[in-house]
């Protein structure tokens, strides 16, 4: 059998083997990155939380290397496979080796360009490392940490994302609450006072990254926010959930003849208005409200889209979420007129596209409307996701049309 040694980077110690139990192994060799405690049959050698295993079949073979995390529902993330160039990696190598693969999947795909300078540089799972995202704006890159392995390894990950992107800032955002879910309880985010000014497909926004939602900017939503553009000369547009203007911004570029951007955040709200302003767009106003009890607004528009914020965190969340989008659906029913268009979005893993276009259905029905899908989308080609992996296909967004 192969030799299965691998060293941890910076150690010289022979790294510890997990055996996977026969009826659990099949996931992780077609290539899910998660092994669940229950998966693992054995293993050889002192397990040592945040620092890499080799991963085998029950029967031996070499499936792979990932960390290990003793706290985690993910007892181990698998980060390379046997089948890869790998041999004996250390972690250096492994990052090295993922980051510059994400930087030659942007480039293939024209990233960053003269009209958007704002993208998703590492997509986590989607690109091999699992709990780390990485958005750049401009010059800065922000890192989304949500694993026990990423805060320990934080100076590896922020000095290779130097040497291969050279970004002028670094910007480390700790999920704090998921990250204690994985054991890490010493979360210190970047304090930063910059404020900059990015394209999307050609409007312009401005991030205050000392106050950002998220990593700074929605970037999964530009080719549907482009989507929507291609739809809204001429029409009326109303945006709930609009955040700092993404969907009612390219809509104003494109011409619509009006536009309303609906959300609860006072700051989302304000730097909405601050952008529409840095566009020159005279055709859109944002109000601080709740999109929830604004529904009705949808009678006088001809396109709306609903983008809530995340209802499903998790599976035990799932059936407090079905019953929101069950209202938010019949509210909105009852009041679009016929031949206006909806774009209604979901932004969790754990609804899926069959359940989440069985509420839209269900809720139509109960409203005595018929609809018609004309389409559904997910998110931008910069966020990759896996075959093997679909809790990384995330982003619903379901274009609807109203028949009567």
């Amino acid at each position: 059998m192969r030799d299965t040694r691998a060293f941890n980077a910076g150690t010289d110690m022979t790294i510890a083997a997990v055996y996977l139990q026969a009826k659990k192994g099949k996931p992780i060799v077609s290539g899910h990155p998660w092994v669940f405690p229950k998966a693992i049959a054995s293993h050889k050698g002192a397990l040592k939380t945040g620092e890499l295993v080799s991963v085998h079949s029950n029967g031996g073979e070499l499936i792979g290397w990932g960390v290990y995390n003793e706290h985690s529902l993910y007892r181990v993330r698998v980060l390379a496979y046997a089948d890869e160039k790998f041999s004996e990696p250390t972690l250096e190598e492994v990052v090295t080796d993922r980051i510059q693969n994400a930087i030659k999947l942007r480039q293939s795909i024209g990233l960053p360009n003269l009209e958007t300078t704002a993208y998703r540089l590492f997509n986590s799972e989607g690109d091999g490392l699992s709990g780390v995202t990485i958005d750049v704006f401009g010059e800065v890159a922000v890192v989304s940490s949500s694993a026990y392995w990423a805060e320990e390894n934080r100076k590896l990950i922020e000095s290779t994302l130097n040497a291969l992107q050279s970004p002028t800032e670094i910007i480390w955002l700790s999920q704090s609450k998921t990250l204690q879910q994985d054991g890490w309880n010493n979360s210190s985010n970047s304090v930063s006072t910059t404020i900059a000014q990015i394209n999307e497909t050609g409007i312009i926004y401005q991030i205050d990254f000392s106050q950002t939602q998220k990593t700074g900017l929605y970037c999964d939503q530009r080719e549907n926010h482009q989507r929507i553009a291609a739809l809204a000369k001429n029409k009326r547009v109303l945006d709930l959930y609009c955040f700092t203007g993404g969907f009612a911004l390219h809509a104003a570029k494109a011409g619509a003849t009006e536009v309303l951007g609906i959300d609860s955040s006072a700051a989302a709200v304000k730097q909405a208005t601050q952008n529409a302003e840095l566009n020159s767009l005279n055709n859109v106003k944002f109000v601080e409200a709740d999109a929830r009890e604004s529904l009705a607004l949808a009678a006088d528009y001809d396109i709306v889209i609903l983008d809530p914020p995340k209802l499903v965190p998790s599976r035990k969340h799932l059936d407090r979420a079905v019953q929101h989008y069950r209202f938010l659906h019949k509210e909105i029913f009852n009041h679009l007129k016929p031949g206006s268009l909806l774009l209604t979005c979901n932004c969790s893993s754990a609804l899926a596209l069959d359940h989440f276009l069985h509420i839209i259905g269900e809720s139509a029905k109960s409203s005595h409307r018929h609809i018609r899908i004309l389409g559904t989308y997910g998110a931008a080609a910069d966020h990759p996701m896996l075959p093997a992996f679909p809790e990384g296909n995330y982003l619903q967004a379901v274009l609807i049309i109203i028949d009567h």
